[in-house]
């Protein structure tokens, strides 16, 4: 068993610490910690998708408020990329008879449904957004079990 061996106190002031350095108040401190993370966008984010997976905020609202950030998840959800000039979205065993792609046109959005019906199981859907823009040229193609959806 050791034995504890005691310290030095000293009541002398720090070198190069004033006690000025620790006048600061919170809200300045709260104010430069948002300012200097910056992982707390992704956060945000993340907890902003939690809520609406939940059914706390409507998607409608994330819809008129943030229409990419509703694409931005459900790639995510997916494990898709966005690219510059496209989407690619995995969908490893899958076969071409059983995927399909429809599009509908909602005012200024344009929507692509990906379906996907495989038997013995229920029907597969999701919604991408995507804006007037990147439908006006888009081509879909099935390649190697990914998706790619180009404009």
């Amino acid at each position: 068993m050791s034995d504890w061996k005691p310290l030095d106190v000293s009541e002398d002031e720090l070198e190069g610490i004033g006690a000025s350095d620790f006048s600061s108040t919170p809200e300045q401190l709260h104010t430069q910690f948002q300012t200097s993370a910056t992982h707390l966008h992704e956060v945000q984010s993340m907890h902003k998708h939690v809520l609406v997976q939940a059914g706390m905020i409507p998607e409608t609202h994330i819809a008129e408020v943030e229409p990419s950030q509703r694409l931005e998840w459900v790639l995510q959800e997916l494990h898709g990329m966005s690219n510059p000039d496209g989407l690619t979205v995995p969908l490893l065993g899958v076969t071409p008879e059983e995927l399909e792609v429809q599009i509908k046109e909602i005012g200024s959005e344009t929507h692509v449904k990906i379906s996907i019906q495989q038997e013995g199981n229920a029907p597969f859907e999701r919604v991408l957004p995507l804006n007037s823009e990147q439908a006006e040229t888009l081509r879909v193609h099935f390649v190697n079990g990914r998706l790619h959806l180009r404009w």
